[in-house]
Formats: C-alpha cells, sequence, structure tokens
C-alpha cells in the first residue's frame, strides 16, 4: 500500500492552511518540564500498579490464589490498560498544542483532548501589543512561561501558555511586526 508523505499532501507548505508567501520562522510547543510535571504525575499512578504486588502479597495473600488471582490479574490489566492510554494521551497533547510563527501571522492550534481542538490565528498586521511573562520558581530556573499578544481583532488577546524562553519568542513577534511595511499596519489598524 502506497502512503503519500506528508510534503506531496501539503505541497511546500509546513502546516496546513500556510499562504504561498508564507515563511515559517518558529514552531514552539510547551517546554519540556510541563510535560515533565505531568508524567510525573502519571508516573504516581504507575506505582500504585506495581505496589499492588507488594500489598496482596504481604496483606492479602489470599488474593494470589485462586479464583481471586483470577480477578486480581483481570483489574490489573484494565488499569495498565487505562494507564497506557493516559500515557497516549499525555504525549499526543503535548506534541499537537503547538504555536506557529510566520512572517504574515501567529498560528495557535490548541488540543484540549483527543477529538477536541482549536485552531486560532492572527495576522501580525493587528496586533496592538506583545508581553512576556515568567512567573514561579521552576518557570524562571527553567527559563519558560506565557506571551501575551494583545490585539484588534475578535479575539482581544492571543496567548501562548508554557513556552521556552518567552523573552526571545516576544521579542521575535516584535520584530516581525515592525518588518511590515506601514500601509499594511495601518490598514491592520483599521480593520
Amino acid at each position: 500500500m502506497y502512503l503519500p508523505s506528508l510534503k506531496k499532501i501539503l505541497g511546500e507548505s509546513q502546516f496546513p492552511g500556510q499562504q504561498e508567501n508564507e515563511e515559517v520562522c518558529l514552531v514552539i510547543r510547551q517546554h519540556w518540564f510541563v510535560f515533565f510535571m505531568r508524567l510525573t504525575l502519571w508516573l504516581l499512578f504507575a506505582a500504585i500498579l506495581l505496589a499492588t504486588d507488594w500489598y496482596i502479597g504481604r496483606y492479602a495473600p489470599v488474593l494470589a490464589n485462586s479464583p481471586y488471582a483470577e480477578i486480581v490479574s483481570l483489574i490489573k490489566s484494565i488499569y495498565l490498560m487505562f494507564l497506557m492510554l493516559g500515557l497516549l494521551m499525555l504525549w499526543t497533547i503535548y506534541y499537537l498544542n503547538m504555536q506557529i510563527v510566520t512572517n504574515e501571522r501567529l498560528v495557535d492550534i490548541d488540543q484540549h483532548s483527543l477529538l477536541h481542538h482549536k485552531i486560532s490565528e492572527l495576522y501580525l498586521s493587528r496586533m496592538q501589543d506583545v508581553t512576556a511573562e515568567v512567573k514561579g520558581l521552576f518557570p524562571t530556573f527553567f527559563n519558560y512561561g506565557n506571551v501575551y499578544i494583545q490585539s484588534a481583532a475578535e479575539v482581544e488577546r492571543f496567548v501562548f501558555t508554557n513556552i521556552p524562553n518567552p523573552t526571545a519568542v516576544a521579542k521575535l513577534i516584535s520584530d516581525l511586526y515592525e518588518k511590515l511595511p506601514v500601509d499594511e499596519k495601518q490598514k491592520g489598524r483599521t480593520e
């Protein structure tokens, strides 16, 4: 069976909806530490599965014998299945949640769950202000935070959440705005 490559499907574009003369400047995902914290919580639930064998052997040895052993094994298998599903969801949501900065616009793809996502875009000409925020101990130590883009468009505030190096991203967005022609900036403010 022949599966066409993504480049053939999308043409020369790097993401769906990319315009002909649009150049991708930056693709950002949440900082790895945010994913690591969620993974740590998942590992806690995995540890519960491992602790059940110790607990049953020490405090409930009757559950290790037939017919209870089969029931315990079935429950552990179902728990393991949901645990793997949880890991798949964690990775999928992390990987599909992204922000794309191009020379013409900002694209924010928010993956809320496996079956629910939202795509927002903001043309740089409609941008009014960009702010970077790093708040807290871990964000300061690992250099991640939020970037807020104020606009005159329908969505007043565009937020890139928990991204690495938010100050550099805000500077890049400001620099791209400054490179726009003056008439395009004026047109964006009046629309």
